[in-house]
C-alpha cells in the first residue's frame, strides 16, 4: 500500500529535526481528524466545506494526495449543496485520515 503522505516532503519543508517533523504530523492528524469530526457532526454545508478545504490545502502541502483528493470531493459536494454526496464521500475521507494516523502511529 502507498504512503498516506510524503514524509520526505515535511523533512524537505521542516529540516531533518525528527521531534519537530513529528509534531508536524501530530498537527496535522490534529487537523484532519477535527475537520472529519466537524464533517460527520453537521449539516451545515457552509462549515462542511471550510473544513474540508482546510485539509485539502494542508495535505496538497505535505503530499497527502488521497486525502487532498477526498477532501476536494467533499468541498466540491458541499459547494454544490449536496449532503447526500458528502455523506457518502465522507467515508472516503474518514478512511484517508486513518491511513494518516496509521502512518504517524507508525514513524
Amino acid at each position: 500500500m502507498s504512503q498516506a503522505y510524503d514524509r520526505a516532503r515535511l523533512i524537505e519543508l521542516f529540516g531533518d529535526d525528527a521531534a519537530v517533523v513529528a509534531e508536524i504530523e501530530r498537527e496535522f492528524l490534529d487537523t484532519a481528524r477535527e475537520a472529519a469530526r466537524e464533517i460527520g457532526g453537521t449539516d451545515d454545508l457552509e462549515r462542511i466545506a471550510q473544513a474540508a478545504h482546510r485539509v485539502k490545502g494542508a495535505s496538497g502541502m505535505i503530499g497527502a494526495e488521497g486525502l487532498r483528493q477526498a477532501a476536494a470531493a467533499v468541498e466540491q459536494a458541499a459547494r454544490a449543496r449536496d449532503l447526500p454526496a458528502v455523506r457518502r464521500l465522507d467515508v472516503g475521507f474518514s478512511d484517508e485520515v486513518a491511513r494518516v494516523a496509521a502512518q504517524v502511529a507508525a514513524s
